[in-house]
């Protein structure tokens, strides 16, 4: 996600991740660095940023800090929301595995990558499902969702979710933050 969004490429970028942080902190003397790397790509920034700043809060000892760079994490990379899906339950579409209302068409996760092939009107419908379920006639272990076509979409979204839950663990290993 860092290389496709590339959101400290830019003095402008760049000022507007360094604003979310608190005021009179580690600004100065990362905008001045910055300044004068300019090859530098934004994973490179990034790790820099979070490295002054867990230098800074470990000087200050304080704890309740380290929660910023999360925080920068989800302003940066959490989906956009407009207006209209916070007033309206029928845009729950961005939602993982809802259902439109009026299609039927179930929201599936898909890589990033694969947008230009990725087809829309060949994501499974409700009644698809329900289908291929009343229709399983193999081993009655199976979980619901393998009997059917949302298995791949499924097993994705849960590969996504095991990768942050490992990537957080071990970036709180190596920050030593404690929960």
């Amino acid at each position: 996600m860092m290389d496709s969004q590339d959101f400290l490429s830019t003095p402008e970028k760049r000022a507007k991740v360094l604003s979310m942080l608190p005021p009179k902190t580690i600004q100065e003397s990362l905008t001045e660095k910055w300044e004068h790397q300019r090859d530098t790509d934004s994973k490179t920034r990034w790790n820099q940023l979070k490295e002054a700043w867990f230098s800074f809060v470990k000087a200050r000892k304080g704890k309740q800090e380290n929660n910023l760079i999360y925080e920068i994490v989800l302003q940066l990379c959490y989906p956009r929301l407009d207006v209209n899906v916070t007033k309206g339950l029928n845009h729950l579409l961005k939602s993982p595995f809802s259902v439109h209302p009026k299609t039927g068409r179930v929201c599936v996760p898909f890589l990033a990558k694969e947008i230009d092939t990725f087809d829309p009107f060949t994501v499974p419908t409700l009644d698809e499902v329900v289908k291929e379920l009343d229709a399983w006639t193999g081993d009655s272990t199976v979980q619901d969702y393998a009997k059917t076509s949302l298995k791949p979409s499924i097993d994705l979204f849960k590969k996504f979710a095991l990768d942050c839950q490992s990537e957080m663990i071990d970036e709180n290993k190596e920050n030593k933050m404690d929960w």
